[in-house]
């Protein structure tokens, strides 16, 4: 459980970006409504030297009875610098190093920034949020709707290896008129759905790159997994 939260977190921020299973050949791959408001969307976030955020986490699984709500807040400072607070875990990154402290057992994990390349790791990276759409998605304007009291244009989008993922569908609420982002949807194929709502969003905030460093000497037990 622990690990499917950390991919779709990294997937929406926040994001990140999440039908019945459908094929790429029933959509229109790159729908240019779509492609105008997520370019729109993803130029605005560019302009963000920093920016910090609430958020809340759904996870529901109809079948098994499951609908949990967690909160947290993110905080972010150029392309790699971030730190997230969710369920009694900080995860820092000063853009080369990452810690994960479990704060009930004061333990932190310590590994290396992952490559570019490499998924999970780009994922768990919330400027993604704003850009993950441009690599390995397909998507489609499905028009407007009433998403937790504000008028979203809704985004669905589809990973073009559907096979190589976890998920089949990611949608994104975008509010127009202030080109921000509501809330994101991730759709798996087990049945669990993730949805992460946006709240205090605040661009350009007065952090700097100290704030991105994390003091080892808090944690009881250090487990330092770089290579």
């Amino acid at each position: 459980m622990k690990k499917q939260w950390m991919i779709a977190l990294g997937m929406v921020l926040l994001t990140t970006l999440t039908f019945a299973q459908r094929e790429d050949k029933d959509i229109n791959p790159k729908d240019p409504k779509a492609q105008e408001l997520l370019d729109a969307l993803s130029n605005k976030a560019k302009q963000y030297k920093s920016f910090s955020a609430d958020f809340e986490y759904t996870l529901e699984n109809k079948s098994e009875g499951i609908n949990e709500t967690q909160k947290g807040s993110v905080t972010m400072m150029g392309k790699d610098k971030y730190k997230l607070n969710i369920v009694g875990q900080q995860i820092i990154s000063n853009g080369e190093t990452v810690w994960t402290y479990i704060e009930d057992v004061g333990e932190v994990q310590i590994t290396d920034m992952p490559e570019e390349d490499e998924d999970d790791g780009n994922m768990m990276n919330p400027a993604n949020a704003f850009h993950m759409y441009k690599n390995g998605f397909n998507y489609q304007y499905m028009g407007q709707e009433t998403v937790d009291g504000k008028q979203a244009d809704v985004i669905k989008m589809f990973p073009t290896e559907p096979g190589k993922k976890p998920y089949h569908t990611i949608i994104v609420n975008v509010d127009k008129p202030n080109l921000e982002l509501i809330s994101m949807v991730v759709k798996n194929k087990d049945g669990n759905t993730y949805t992460y709502r946006l709240k205090n969003f605040k661009s350009n905030i007065n952090v700097t790159a100290a704030d991105f460093e994390f003091d080892e000497s808090q944690a009881d037990d250090i487990i330092d997994l770089r290579e």
